[in-house]
């Protein structure tokens, strides 16, 4: 018999050696740089013109809505478009400053009508009574008001009964306005 001299062993091959740190580092930002522009460009652009909000109140004057954008590039508002402003003489609801989100019911020139049994505008029912009058430590009929809407202001409110709005208060002014708001949620 013949015997066969068994093969050599040869050392089994080394694993690749991973790349070093700085390589995987670099291939990573090649990567990612891109997206980070394109993320940073499209919060530039969006992030001057939207903004995000939440109503995080138990009572809600717009009971069905929670989330907002507000377009504030958009001000041009029209009776019946959801508008946020920032809140002035809303004591002791809203700090001033506050950003708030309201229906615009009235615009310039509507007529309105307070009492309370309702709030008319142009002779239309908006929304009923004075509800918050005794927690305001007022009389109703400090709140009476028969009078067209001011130049450059709007008669905003919400849906609920209790909502603290222009019943109250009186009138949201351009310079208060921020912009045209949508409801997501």
């Amino acid at each position: 018999m013949i015997s066969k001299s068994p093969k050599p062993l040869t050392p089994p091959k080394p694993p690749k050696p991973p790349k070093p740190p700085k390589a995987a580092f670099r291939v990573f930002l090649l990567k990612a740089l891109p997206l980070l522009l394109v993320v940073l460009a499209a919060e530039y652009t969006f992030g001057q013109r939207f903004l995000i909000g939440g109503d995080d109140q138990v009572d809600r004057c717009l009971p069905d809505k929670r989330i907002y954008i507000i377009d504030t590039y958009n001000k041009d508002i029209w009776r019946g478009d959801l508008m946020a402003f920032r809140a002035e003489r809303m004591a002791p609801y809203f700090k001033d400053g506050k950003i708030v989100v309201k229906i615009a019911a009235g615009v310039t020139g509507d007529h309105v009508q307070v009492d309370s049994h309702a709030t008319q505008i142009n002779g239309s029912i908006i929304i009923d009574g004075l509800p918050l009058a005794n927690k305001l430590k007022q009389s109703p009929s400090t709140f009476n008001r028969d009078e067209a809407i001011p130049p450059a202001a709007y008669w905003v409110t919400g849906k609920a009964p209790k909502s603290f709005d222009s019943r109250y208060w009186g009138y949201v002014y351009d310079y208060q306005v921020i912009g045209r708001a949508y409801a997501i949620f």
